[in-house]
């Protein structure tokens, strides 16, 4: 009986394999592929003549040193450069003649493209000792090295309980029996039938890039629905054993630039593995079930929003200015320090989660699912076409896969709790922020000792839990600003097992670029990199279209207004100098938009009606705010909590003692301004409220 349920597993995994088979043998019979003869350069002939013409001259200066040829040199280089100015601004008006009518899906393609930053590509790779290995065999045998030593098993001690324990439960539910495997599966509720399936394969997204099953997303998202029965009985053999076949969990890696050199080195790769597409629907059925459990039994914490519904990294950053504001409006500074896990997804310990899990009452057939999911997991790096050798994965998550992050932030859901204040405490999936609040009854030398007593404790503490659970912190990326409000931020001695911890004036926090006197300037610099990117191509298709009104304004709304949309929340603590940029820029869009070029502001709102940009943003602040109320109910309580603070402690000092514990004798002047300056008092809450309300 037992061999009888062992063969139909394995029969419904080959099927999958051969179900993968036919569809690409399908593409490849309705594609029709062709080949170019030749590739067609780039220039045209008359400017491949003028630049072959100055390489002749080059070489006659560099041998005769005369002036003259240095003048002929000098003046051929000013013709050429206005000739390739000239050739592509030619280039552009037709192209964007030919994109954008008649037809309107091909213009919307080519503005994609076009408007995504593109990666250097590399075509060699520079090794630590600065030798450049060129050819493709070299380059993909030195990446195979590379991250061969990235997913090797962590260093763990016998002696140690964690370590130990850990293990021993690795072993005992990879070596079940398979009837006890089935016979958790009987209880549970990791059953599927076709509407699961079909709304798991609708909230994939459309893409084309495949692993080496060679299916991708739109293949599948296109299958009649008749499939949709056979594909959900087949997947429920597969969780009857909770069976993984081996080349679901084989990835095919791809390595993209991120410097611009096109010679960089391994730490200047960024890693993309691409797995079999029916795997990544195997794991997103499993998600169904396994989030309604972690949701029920309340696992993951407030201050995570990573990988969750409703929360997004404006959350956090929202939450982390409450906790700054606050603190600013009675002392002088507030230091956050921000904490870098190495290579976090690829350093995550497998047996450690499992072992939490267990520790948590995980049903047992989530466990055997997890852990067969884990075991003989590998990846073949992918370069130029040239394939490595196969390296075996013994830790990590991987990066590719919809089930990752899930499993990350589980690993980690005690984070948090390990640190003297848990409120100030700030994660979005690896990214940890957390903020220290000096106290109201020190002097400003009494703060700095106390801050840095508990931030260096906190730190000894990080470093314990790094050293227990195998994921090391990345001391060279951690970072902390210090946000203040006087001349000179105070000089804070910050140390990780020894190490200095660097002190910036700024850090990019989930994307927002946060100064030490919160004055936004940076963050603007960053957004304007990218709206004048847009502006530009906006520019081009006025040019050729400036009475297409509704497809530059369509243009506005898709590529322009995000980038100004995350400025919405933090545009109540801009000075008026910065939100003057930020609306000049916006009218300047209106103006090319609608071809008012002469128009005055008054005119541009009031006459013609359009909105001004303030009006905008209280629309997405109304949104912003209704989200809070339904989903982030601890801003809220940190709002409040902060009021009724302030409250009892005006009453506490101006009409009667209510509080035993407090200081006696006279406040001093940081708590007289709390309730004496009530509008220097506002903190970023409040500002935006009132900039939602006025």
């Amino acid at each position: 009986m037992e061999n009888k349920s062992n063969e139909s597993t394995t029969d419904s995994f080959r099927w999958f394999e051969m179900f993968q088979k036919l569809l690409n043998a399908l593409k490849h019979r309705v594609t029709i592929w062709h080949k170019n003869s030749r590739q067609r350069p780039t220039l045209s002939p008359s400017l491949r003549i003028l630049i072959k013409h100055k390489h002749y001259l080059q070489n006659r200066y560099r041998h005769s040193r005369l002036e003259a040829d240095r003048l002929r040199l000098r003046s051929w280089e000013k013709l050429l450069h206005r000739e390739f100015q000239q050739f592509k601004a030619d280039n552009w008006r037709k192209f964007m003649s030919n994109v954008a009518s008649p037809n309107p899906m091909t213009f919307w393609k080519s503005i994609k493209v076009l408007n995504k930053k593109k990666s250097t590509q590399f075509s060699a790779i520079t090794k630590d000792n600065n030798t450049t290995l060129k050819s493709t065999k070299e380059t993909t045998d030195y990446l195979f090295e590379h991250f061969s030593g990235r997913f090797g098993p962590p260093t763990t001690d016998v002696n140690n309980t964690t370590d130990r324990e850990a293990q021993e439960v690795w072993d005992r539910l990879s070596q079940a029996d398979p009837d006890c495997i089935y016979r958790a599966w009987c209880r549970s509720d990791l059953k599927f039938d076709a509407a699961d399936l079909k709304k798991v394969i609708a909230a994939m997204k459309t893409k084309n890039s495949t692993g080496f099953d060679l299916v991708s997303n739109r293949m599948v998202k296109v299958l009649s629905q008749n499939y949709m029965k056979l594909l959900a009985d087949s997947y429920n053999k597969l969780f009857e054993k909770a069976y993984w076949g081996d080349s679901w969990k084989q990835a095919r890696t791809v390595c993209f630039n991120k410097s611009n050199s096109p010679a960089p080195t391994s730490n200047q790769l960024r890693s993309i593995s691409l797995l079999p597409i029916f795997g990544k629907i195997y794991e997103r059925l499993f998600l169904l079930k396994f989030n309604l459990w972690i949701k029920k039994m309340n696992i993951l914490p407030w201050q995570q929003s990573g990988a969750r519904p409703h929360l997004s990294t404006m959350t956090r950053v929202n939450h982390l200015l409450e906790n700054v504001t606050q603190s600013l409006t009675v002392n002088t500074f507030t230091p956050v320090i921000y904490i870098d896990f190495l290579q976090a997804f690829d350093m995550l310990w497998n047996q450690g989660i499992i072992y939490k899990l267990y520790k948590l009452h995980c049903p047992d057939e989530y466990l055997f699912w997890l852990i067969n999911y884990f075991t003989n997991r590998s990846l073949i790096i992918d370069y130029d076409g040239c394939h490595s050798a196969k390296i075996n994965i013994k830790r990590g998550a991987p990066q590719g896969s919809v089930l990752g992050p899930i499993v990350y932030i589980i690993a980690h859901y005690d984070l948090p709790q390990i640190f003297k204040r848990p409120e100030n405490v700030h994660v979005y999936v690896d990214d940890l922020a957390i903020a220290y609040v000096p106290s109201l009854y020190l002097s400003r030398r009494k703060q700095i000792e106390d801050i840095e007593r508990i931030m260096n404790r906190d730190l000894d503490k990080l470093l314990q839990y790094s050293i227990k659970w195998h994921q090391p912190v990345n001391v060279n990326k951690t970072e902390y600003v210090t946000y203040h409000r006087a001349v000179q931020s105070p000089k804070l001695t910050i140390l990780y097992n020894g190490i200095p911890i660097i002190k910036q004036s700024s850090y990019k926090y989930l994307g927002v670029r946060l100064d030490a006197k919160l004055s936004f300037h940076r963050l603007l610099d960053d957004q304007f990199i990218k709206l004048r990117r847009s502006y530009g191509i906006m520019k081009y298709i006025h040019q050729q279209f400036p009475s297409f009104f509704s497809l530059k304004n369509k243009f506005f709304g898709t590529y322009t207004w995000p980038h100004l949309y995350i400025l919405s929340t933090l545009y109540c603590l801009m000075s008026n100098t910065v939100k003057d940029r930020v609306n000049g820029f916006y009218r300047r869009c209106l103006r090319l938009v609608y071809c008012l070029y002469q128009c005055s502001t008054f005119d541009l709102h009031e006459t013609f009606g359009l909105p001004t940009l303030t009006s905008r943003f209280k629309k997405c602040l109304m949104k912003r705010v209704r989200n809070i109320q339904l989903h982030e109910p601890e801003l809220i309580s940190c709002y409040i909590s902060r009021k009724t603070v302030v409250n009892i402690m005006a009453i506490h000092y101006l009409e009667k003692e209510c509080i035993p514990w407090l200081q006696q004798g006279r406040p001093n002047n940081k708590i007289v301004s709390m309730y004496n300056n009530e509008e220097n008092m506002n903190t970023f809450f409040d500002k935006l409220l009132n900039s939602i309300f006025d």
